[in-house]
């Protein structure tokens, strides 16, 4: 189920960057959270420097980069993988796209398993099934 965006301003630093960003941050996320990276979803969304403003002034303008991320967990995980994830997310912007650490904001939404889909059917219920079948391996 793990899920992030990265919200970035559409430059060819982004443009150049996107891919080692995603993989990297797929792989993140597998590790800090012990699961399958094969479950990660990883996805950049870009913004015209029209369309954004930070600290009050307009991204067209020269205002400065306001790069956001936002990743979904289910609601159960500790405030230690929380924490390792904004660390994280927030090392590889500095890493990848050279974004100054103070000028990146995240945020990290909590869900249900009973309201996060999987091939058509809530976490909460594949987590039954997955836990049945490996029972049944035992």
């Amino acid at each position: 189920m793990p899920v992030v965006m990265f919200e970035l301003p559409d430059t060819e630093a982004v443009r150049a960057g996107r891919r080692e960003l995603t993989t990297r941050a797929c792989v993140l996320f597998a590790e800090v959270l012990e699961a399958p990276v094969e479950r990660i979803r990883a996805y950049v969304r870009r913004y015209d420097l029209e369309d954004a403003a930070a600290g009050g002034v307009w991204m067209a303008d020269g205002g400065p980069d306001g790069p956001f991320y936002q990743f979904f967990v289910l609601g159960d995980r500790p405030a230690s993988h929380v924490q390792a994830l904004h660390r994280g997310f927030t090392d590889l912007l500095v890493d990848v796209l050279g974004y100054a650490p103070g000028s990146i904001r995240g945020v990290c939404s909590r869900i249900n398993p009973a309201d996060w889909g999987i091939a058509g059917v809530t976490a909460d219920i594949a987590r039954k099934s997955e836990q049945a079948a490996r029972a049944g391996q035992n």
